[in-house]
């Protein structure tokens, strides 16, 4: 009977001990959530994108939030797109948060938040509509070579005079030297 008491207090006290891990890591896992938890920004994506997507462990979306969140908070760019897109999509809609992130990472150079913010400012979602600022980021992401970006350009390209793309490329060269 003491041997029960005894595997029942080590038992609870190991629980308690774990309040605020992930209850259900895998033991594959175990190294990636163990450099989450010390702060590795790529660690947290990665462990965040496979909540999200359930390879290798249970799909939990307060979780993939909770360590997209900690690498999109470090400046992780990749990140910052993936949270910013998740607010784009519904019930989590909220244009002026996901304009907000996805312009951190586009200034980052991160081609798909480039054109997803050029696509907001062509729409006015959650920013003023803006041809011309859409188009600035359009480039910028077709010059690494961003299929959307360079499907989208031509037509855009199109619709603004001279003046306009003189402007729009300008703006990309403030935003390709870090300028705002």
């Amino acid at each position: 009977m003491n041997t029960h008491r005894l595997v029942a207090l080590l038992l609870t006290l190991t629980l308690a001990g774990c309040g605020q891990r992930d209850e259900s890591i895998p033991p594959a896992l175990a190294e990636l959530h163990q450099r989450a938890a010390r702060g590795d920004a790529a660690a947290q994506l990665d462990l965040g994108l496979r909540y999200v997507t359930g390879k290798g462990i249970p799909s939990d979306e307060r979780a993939a939030l909770r360590w997209i969140g900690k690498a999109a908070a470090q400046g992780n760019a990749a990140a910052q797109f993936e949270l910013g897109s998740y607010h784009t999509l519904e019930p989590h809609r909220d244009y002026e948060r996901a304009g907000d992130l996805l312009r951190q990472s586009a200034l980052q150079g991160f081609a798909p938040a480039q054109t997803s913010l050029a696509l907001l400012y062509l729409t006015g979602a959650g920013v003023p509509v803006d041809r011309i600022e859409a188009y600035a980021w359009l480039g910028l992401a077709a010059e690494q070579g961003e299929r959307d970006a360079l499907e989208l350009q031509p037509g855009l390209q199109a619709e603004l005079s001279d003046a306009e793309l003189q402007q729009a490329r300008q703006r990309a060269q403030q935003y390709r030297q870090g300028s705002l």
